[in-house]
């Protein structure tokens, strides 16, 4: 057993560091070709193009035309980057048990899903730069929220059903256990159901999803049969603390703030460089690429800062959990068998869990647990 921990935990540090290296290397490769796309003529001959064979008064149609091309151009050159961690790593770890097909149909049915959010994200977002120039980043605010709300309800009903199977639980000691749990805790959900993950990975993994009347516990298929009835409740009586402390709240607050201040920091970067390239208006499709790249910049600036939110917020989820329990330990023995299956890595540098990690490491919420 001491062995298999260690390669085990010397496996998780190897799989951890190549991670980060791959998530370096993607932000430098997304940058510069935000970059040639903007400054090689190529967004504007692409929007110039859509105008000329729509007409300048459907521009809404050439906004969203050029949204899902370059959406598409963007999936393209980041292809290889998605195969090989998306698949040729997972399979490398024995994490993964798609084959190529399997990884490539997911693969196809994430762009189609991404591009038809996408344009209609920016299809208004445009609306609003064009109707709203001086106060289109509050409205763009609200949007995005709203959206994402939207998205979170249909997410289990119409997004997850699209690359996994969910069936209700079947009745037994555990569905008792865990609906006896939400009656306790005051929450109402749809239902129990089993996450049909085992197809695809050898991961295990356990969480609410859905929003109001969508709002139903799912449980992997992995988790269901290598963990035990009092560790799968730790696990979901994590979850409830989540609830309990309003952490759904807490993070559309967070989230609200940050895609304002996002949207006004890309609202100066849009007035200044279209000014100082010469680019007609601030609304123009073809200087999408100084819109995105401002929000990118951003989301990278504020990450940290967000993800240490979220790791406060992990740690009071855990610190409910404990006291519901009454005992630390089978959240423990829980998250040494996720860190284990999941291959993750427990101990990640001070460093790497600041900027990067929105749940604190397994070490940090191991010891910390065991201390409460």
């Amino acid at each position: 057993m001491g062995e298999h921990t260690t390669n085990r935990e010397a496996l998780a540090k190897e799989y951890d560091a190549i991670h980060n290296r791959l998530f370096l290397l993607q932000i430098l490769v997304l940058g510069a070709l935000l970059a040639v796309y903007q400054f090689s003529g190529a967004s504007a001959a692409l929007a110039n193009g859509l105008a000329s064979r729509f007409g300048e008064s459907a521009w809404w149609l050439v906004n969203a035309a050029y949204t899902a091309v370059s959406i598409f151009g963007f999936a393209a050159f980041m292809m290889p980057f998605s195969y090989y961690s998306g698949h040729v790593l997972e399979r490398h770890y024995d994490l993964s048990n798609e084959t190529f097909g399997d990884w490539l149909a997911d693969f196809i049915k994430s762009l189609l899903i991404d591009l038809a959010l996408a344009t209609v994200l920016f299809s208004v977002i445009y609306a609003l730069l064009r109707f709203l120039p001086n106060g289109w980043w509050i409205a763009a605010a609200a949007f995005y929220i709203l959206f994402a709300v939207v998205i979170s309800t249909l997410a289990p009903v119409v997004i997850m059903p699209l690359f996994h199977k969910f069936e209700p639980l079947e009745e037994g000691e555990l569905t008792s256990a865990v609906k006896a749990m939400m009656e306790d805790a005051g929450i109402k959900v749809v239902g129990v159901f089993k996450w049909g993950l085992e197809e695809r990975t050898s991961t295990a993994n356990a969480a609410f999803t859905g929003f109001g009347k969508t709002k139903r516990i799912i449980l992997g298929d992995t988790l269901l049969t290598g963990y035990s009835r009092e560790e799968i409740l730790a696990i979901l009586a994590h979850e409830i603390g989540h609830y309990k402390n309003r952490d759904t709240a807490r993070l559309m607050v967070t989230s609200s703030l940050l895609a304002l201040l996002g949207f006004f920091v890309a609202h100066h970067c849009l007035t200044w460089l279209t000014g100082f390239f010469d680019i007609p208006a601030i609304y123009d499709i073809g200087a999408a690429p100084i819109f995105i790249f401002s929000l990118f910049v951003f989301s990278l600036v504020s990450m940290p800062f967000a993800n240490l939110h979220s790791r406060r917020r992990e740690f009071a989820a855990d610190a409910y959990a404990i006291e519901k329990l009454g005992s630390p330990d089978a959240l423990v023995s829980a998250f040494e068998k996720l860190a284990d299956q999941n291959l993750s890595n427990k101990e990640p540098a001070a460093w790497v869990e600041f900027l990067l990690h929105s749940h604190p490491s397994m070490a940090r919420r191991i010891e910390r647990a065991r201390k409460t």
